[in-house]
């Protein structure tokens, strides 16, 4: 059986593993065949070529012997007798495995089972083009496999720690830089809101008003753009750290909706929310890391959502339990092959309209991450043209059914 397979991968390939063992001509009897391996025992194959004396047809392999098949047939009962002089063409495989010498080890092993059993006990000839290069066997190409694996074994070790390691160091940086960022950054607002406020006394001239304004709104972003950038190193990190407070989740949405109100305003975005009529459970997580999923989502909406559109904020049970979070908009939409990029780090898909959005690409990416640190899902539906709309499902174990209001507040001011 002859292949045509040529292949340049990394690891050993067929000529390293070739034992360039001398053909035998095509003439020559099995007796004196047997006394060579007799002579010979670590030769596994012996090639067989075409008799005659040119260069040419000493190349021209035609056979292959193979020692444990050769023996068994030779010594057997009458086995010296009926073969001993006969030419070595009556015991060889006359269509031996040929393969280039360019074929990786890992193909190889591939060919030979692909091929079967046979083909796995009996040698193969390896092939430079025409010419005799040498012969192999499946144990040297195991051999070889059980290298490259190891290799790969230490390599994929070695190339996990440097991750881990650089996690762990962006992360350090990321937090020294958020204490260095944030210790200045809190007294510039702690300042700005102190001189917007007049608390000292009026300002004058009164256009002052809107610079100390833009000062403190712009220090705003800052801080929450430094704040997603260090939650996201640390769920990267595996260091996120989860709450189990108790709260009201009708007030974190209200407040929440009210927070985005002016946003949606300025915008000339209509924003409205629905609360089933009998209302909601209390939920057990994280307050702030639920407050920042539902901004982080209705900020994204907002953004996205060209002016004299809407954005809704609709939240009831399942049958199961669960409580959804939908959060619809009519904006530019997203192209549904696009969708799981928006859930990458630092990624925002491409448009007219996210080229004049300033942002880092973390919102979503973090609100899926939070939600799936509590149990919950995210995900998202979207078309060009026709609005986003993203669920969030917050499992039933985290809903606090039979809680009070007074054992709430209770569990709140305990954590």
């Amino acid at each position: 059986m002859d292949t045509e397979i040529v292949e340049a991968c990394p690891g050993r390939t067929a000529a390293d593993i070739a034992h360039p063992v001398t053909p035998i001509s095509s003439s020559t009897s099995c007796a004196a065949v047997f006394r060579r391996l007799i002579a010979a025992p670590n030769v596994h194959d012996w090639p067989v070529c075409v008799s005659g004396s040119g260069q040419a047809e000493a190349e021209k392999i035609v056979g292959l012997v193979n020692r444990q098949e050769f023996i068994l047939a030779y010594t057997v009962m009458y086995g010296k007798e009926l073969y001993g002089k006969k030419p070595i063409t009556v015991l060889m495989d006359k269509s031996p495995v040929k393969v280039p010498v360019s074929l990786s080890c890992e193909a190889l092993n591939h060919l030979l089972v692909a091929a079967g059993r046979d083909s796995m006990r009996k040698g193969f000839i390896v092939m430079d083009g025409d010419s005799y290069v040498g012969t192999g066997n499946f144990a040297d190409v195991l051999s070889a496999v059980a290298e490259l694996m190891a290799t790969r074994a230490v390599e994929r070790d070695m190339a996990l720690e440097r991750v881990e390691q650089a996690n762990v160091a962006k992360t350090n940086f990321l937090a020294s830089m958020s204490h260095e960022l944030r210790t200045p950054l809190n007294a510039i607002l702690g300042f700005a809101d102190l001189v917007r406020k007049e608390t000292y006394g009026e300002m004058s001239p009164p256009n002052y008003r809107d610079y100390v304004e833009d000062i403190y709104q712009s220090g705003q972003h800052l801080l929450s753009m430094i704040n997603e950038i260090l939650d996201m190193a640390k769920i990267e990190a595996g260091h996120f750290e989860i709450s189990e407070d108790v709260f009201d989740m009708e007030i974190t949405l209200s407040r929440v909706t009210r927070m985005m109100r002016e946003a949606a305003a300025k915008a000339q975005i209509s924003l409205s929310s629905q609360i089933p009529e009998h209302g909601l459970p209390l939920v057990r997580a994280g307050e702030r890391h639920f407050q920042q999923i539902i901004l982080n989502i209705l900020s994204n909406a907002i953004k996205f959502t060209e002016a004299g559109g809407a954005v809704t904020l609709d939240t009831r049970l399942n049958e199961n339990g669960d409580v959804l979070l939908v959060i619809t908009d009519t904006g530019i939409g997203i192209d549904p092959s696009m969708i799981e990029k928006v859930f990458d780090p630092f990624e925002q898909v491409e448009s007219s309209l996210t080229r004049t959005r300033a942002g880092t690409g973390l919102g979503l990416p973090l609100a899926r991450a939070m939600t799936e640190a509590y149990g919950g899902t995210l995900y998202l539906t979207s078309e060009v043209g026709c609005g986003t709309r993203v669920v969030v499902l917050l499992p039933a174990h985290r809903m606090c059914h039979d809680w009070s209001a007074t054992e709430a507040a209770n569990a709140i001011f305990v954590a």
